[in-house]
């Protein structure tokens, strides 16, 4: 069967990109510039990205381009799961904005998780995560009032939950449960996360508990689907 025109460009720009012609997560040529290279309309240009666009192999960001799609953050979900290791070891250091600290009643689910009576408050910390300057994830997290008092003051002073929680007595902790799913991003989501509306997101809702088997938060990660890469560990 004769190949389209179309499907002989997708073929090539797959051997440019295998043989490093463009950076992992690099810009792709403009519309423009790769109808002039194959001599063929843009729209047969715009099916061949497509079509690799369906392979997973870019993605096309509106206004901005077409860019290669970077494996992005690896996040480990594992018997230990923390976020800014897993983010140290890969190299990469993570920037939170917009931290907010609350006393709040526990949510009706938070507090059958955290197994709270049910007049109990919880702290809340939510943040955004920022790495290497791109917008990657929308954090909540949820610990008793009545053990941890000042877990959010010592978080804006630390910046990270596992040294917040050694303050508080807690040395270490485990993932007790991990719940994965995806749906497309609220239209209030995608303004905090600078993104068109509808795009796909990676949620993962987590429970840690002490190591004698208490619960002692409650996080949710709200995740830029095409930026990170899930690993599921088995448990030590």
């Amino acid at each position: 069967m004769r190949q389209a025109v179309w499907q002989k460009i997708a073929e090539t720009l797959q051997q440019d990109i295998r043989s490093g012609l463009f950076d992992n997560g690099g810009r792709l040529p403009t519309e423009v510039v790769l109808a002039a290279r194959f001599s063929v309309n843009r729209h047969t240009v715009r099916q061949a990205i497509g079509h690799l666009a369906d392979l997973g192999i870019v993605v096309s960001h509106q206004g901005r381009g077409v860019f290669l799609r970077d494996a992005g953050l690896e996040y480990r979900v594992g018997p230990r799961t923390r976020l800014t290791d897993n983010l140290v070891r890969q190299g990469r250091r993570p920037e939170r904005e917009e931290v907010r600290v609350e006393t709040i009643p526990a949510p009706r689910a938070v507090g059958r998780a955290l197994r709270l009576p049910f007049s109990a408050s919880v702290q809340w910390l939510s943040y955004r995560t920022r790495v290497e300057g791109r917008l990657t994830c929308l954090n909540d997290h949820y610990f008793p009032t009545e053990r941890f008092p000042a877990i959010g003051e010592d978080f804006l002073r630390l910046g990270s939950i596992t040294e917040a929680l050694r303050c508080a007595g807690i040395e270490d902790y485990l993932r007790a449960s991990t719940r994965i799913n995806a749906r497309l991003c609220s239209a209030a989501e995608a303004k905090q996360l600078d993104l068109s509306r509808g795009r796909p997101l990676i949620v993962t809702a987590g429970v840690d508990c002490d190591l004698l088997g208490r619960p002692i938060s409650v996080n949710q990660a709200r995740m830029v689907a095409d930026s990170v890469t899930l690993t599921v560990e088995r448990d030590e």
